[in-house]
């Protein structure tokens, strides 16, 4: 009779499970698995206004492949990431190093990692630091002599400009400090009886212990600057000639601005299709055991 009771139990918390779940996996089908597979239909039409949708099989791709212009955003796009993949143990090494000071100069660095995340109103100041007249930067520049940048209007440092707002303005350093306090100070203390040193600790302990957290926070870093729209569209909107031209404000520039959903979708799924490619690569060859 227990048996038979701890079944029905057993069904009955399933079903509840179920129950729960299921508002979030229709919304989850709705809005984003649906999506997706309507994509994969819309990028194969060709959308008209007054008349019915054309088939064109892979011709919006053809004509992808045959614009210089789409070459030119997803070369933008490639050395906007490596840059930012550049600096992306940063603020790990910064969160490191603040574990060693005391614990109201990791808070003060905590309000300030926090407070200028990188939001739209930011953004926009950043702008017109940037301006060449009047501008903050090149006000700084001349008050020490040295000649002014163009920056935002210089195809050479544009990009760059793009990165600069990031490097300052780091939200996920606070994910850093917090998995940092999270590890066990008995670990440390057995290595400094071992006679590990600080860079020995960092290497051996500190490292391995935040390499699950180090896995996911790259895979989003490459995510979100492949997928990079505000802040290139906000301070140079692509600009100039099209040297900070990303792949998504490219894919709006054809699926919103010139009403080529076809095309603009076909462009979409090649973008969804790399990324989908880098993260099989990252979760397979980036192990995240902590005992590996």
């Amino acid at each position: 009779m227990k048996k038979i009771a701890g079944k029905e139990s057993q069904k009955r918390k399933s079903r509840l499970a179920k129950i729960f779940m299921s508002p979030a996996i229709l919304i989850q089908f709705f809005f984003g698995w649906l999506p997706i597979g309507m994509a994969f239909a819309v990028c194969l039409f060709h959308y008209h206004i007054l008349k019915p949708e054309e088939y064109v099989g892979l011709a919006n791709f053809q004509d992808l492949f045959a614009d210089p212009l789409t070459f030119q955003v997803f070369k933008n796009t490639f050395i906007y990431t490596g840059m930012r993949l550049a600096i992306f143990l940063l603020p790990v090494v910064v969160s490191i190093l603040l574990m060693e000071m005391n614990k109201s100069t990791i808070r003060i660095m905590m309000y300030l990692w926090f407070f200028p995340i990188a939001s739209t109103a930011s953004i926009v100041i950043w702008k017109w630091m940037y301006n060449t007249e009047y501008g903050l930067l090149n006000s700084i520049l001349m008050s020490l002599g040295l000649p002014t940048l163009r920056w935002l209007n210089d195809p050479r440092l544009v990009i760059f400009c793009l990165i600069l707002p990031g490097i300052l303005m780091y939200g996920p350093g606070l994910i850093y400090l917090a998995t940092l306090q999270s590890i066990p100070d008995e670990l440390y203390e057995a290595a400094e009886l071992e006679g590990a040193g600080f860079w020995s600790k960092v290497w051996h302990i500190t490292l391995p212990r935040m390499r699950p957290v180090l896995a996911m926070m790259l895979l989003l870093s490459i995510i979100e600057s492949m997928s990079v729209f505000s802040q290139p569209w906000i301070l140079t909107h692509g600009g100039p000639n099209n040297a900070s031209m990303m792949v998504v404000m490219r894919i709006v520039d054809l699926a919103i601005y010139s009403m080529r959903y076809g095309k603009g979708t076909a462009l979409a799924i090649i973008l969804f299709a790399i990324l989908m490619v880098i993260i099989i690569i990252q979760r397979k060859y980036f192990k995240e055991d902590i005992d590996r």
